[in-house]
């Protein structure tokens, strides 16, 4: 079965060296499978399979995978495979149109529903430079903090193989010493029993050399004991203190992701009381914007209505010119000018036919409807 890319298996005899290992190596790790295997050298062993994740996480988005620093040597008899390689990190997508809703489009906004747009707007811009900045600040912390304790952690590591190593180097030099001591008390000694001999019988001497020789080889043997003793002591201090290392770099490992879960929760904090603020200054603008409108609305109505006023005005002034239009060519024709004369009635002069006018006008009728 294929595995993910970001899934890893390991083996080995130690179960808590290897997750310190892939901790180090990949962050936070999730653990996946585990069973007891039988290793190459025959001894019982563990196999793990995990699933990593970046260190760290953007709020509301998708955040560009970190590399991961280089961790401390694993174990001999851990074979993990090799990481994939770094995915490019995601171009951060502009938000959707949806998360500013505009106003409604059936009448434009006044000036004032658009001052508070934009107040709303700049609210709201602002707030997320606020939360974008308390975001980066807690990713700096946290990569302080991990890189503080990688490095703590590969301090206590080195600190304890030169500790073992100078543990070691003591115990092969007090042997050495030890030996040189034996040979050379052993060789007085031999010295004294070969001139002691010399007096006795050869019988004698034989016997008391092989005597010395014995109690040589028994001292040599007693100081090889105890040199073994004392390195398997030395091994037993240096695993010990590689062992507090690693429980130390875990327990690094868990303040620094109780400091960056801290620093998320407070993000999320600040961004939720700004979205509320910028959907109520949505929420007012809105309700600016549809005061607008319904303003707007009550406005077209009225000039609406001033339009057909104004067209029936329009309309009675046309009449009513055409009709003066009509009284002026009848007064002013030569049958109707012959017809007054004949009538015994006088022509009107030019005031008169203009004051007619001016009466037609105004509504007030002719002289002779009056």
């Amino acid at each position: 079965m294929a595995l993910e890319p970001s899934v890893v298996t390991v083996t080995g005899p130690d179960r808590a060296a290897l997750l310190t290992d892939l901790t180090l190596r990949f962050g936070h790790i999730e653990l996946v499978s585990e069973r007891e295997i039988v290793l190459p050298g025959g001894g019982r062993g563990h196999e793990l399979t995990v699933r990593h994740r970046p260190f760290t996480s953007e709020l509301g988005g998708v955040v560009a995978p970190r590399a991961a620093a280089p961790a401390a040597e694993p174990p001999a008899a851990v074979a993990a495979p090799p990481a994939p390689p770094p995915a490019a990190p995601p171009v951060r997508e502009p938000a959707p149109a949806a998360a500013t809703p505009q106003p409604p489009a059936a009448a434009p906004p006044g000036p004032d529903a658009d001052r508070v747009h934009a107040e709303a707007q700049r609210a709201l811009a602002e707030a997320r430079e606020q939360a974008g900045a308390l975001v980066t600040e807690a990713r700096e912390q946290a990569r302080q903090a991990l890189d503080q304790g990688r490095a703590d952690a590969e301090q206590l590591r080195r600190d304890a193989q030169s500790e073992a190593a100078r543990i070691a180097a003591t115990a092969e030099a007090d042997k050495a010493r030890a030996v040189d001591e034996v040979r050379a008390e052993a060789e007085k000694a031999l010295e004294a029993a070969r001139a002691e001999a010399a007096q006795a019988r050869e019988q004698a001497a034989a016997d008391e050399e092989a005597r010395i020789q014995q109690a040589v080889a028994a001292r040599v043997r007693e100081l090889d004991n105890d040199a073994d003793g004392r390195r398997v002591a030395a091994e037993h201090e240096g695993r010990r203190i590689v062992q507090a290392a690693q429980e130390e770099a875990v327990r690094i490992k868990q303040a620094a992701e109780k400091e960056l879960s801290d620093a998320r929760v407070e993000a999320r904090a600040i961004t939720r009381e700004a979205r509320e603020q910028a959907d109520a200054l949505l929420r007012e603008a809105r309700g600016q914007a549809d005061l607008a409108g319904v303003e707007s609305r009550a406005l077209g109505e009225a000039v609406r209505d001033a339009q057909h006023r104004l067209r029936d005005l329009s309309s009675q002034i046309t009449s009513q010119l055409q009709a003066a239009q009509k009284d002026l060519n009848d007064r002013t024709s030569l049958h109707s000018v012959q017809a007054r004369l004949r009538a015994g009635g006088s022509e009107g002069t030019a005031a008169e036919v203009a004051e007619h006018l001016s009466r037609i006008l105004r509504g007030g009728g002719t002289r002779e409807e009056q």
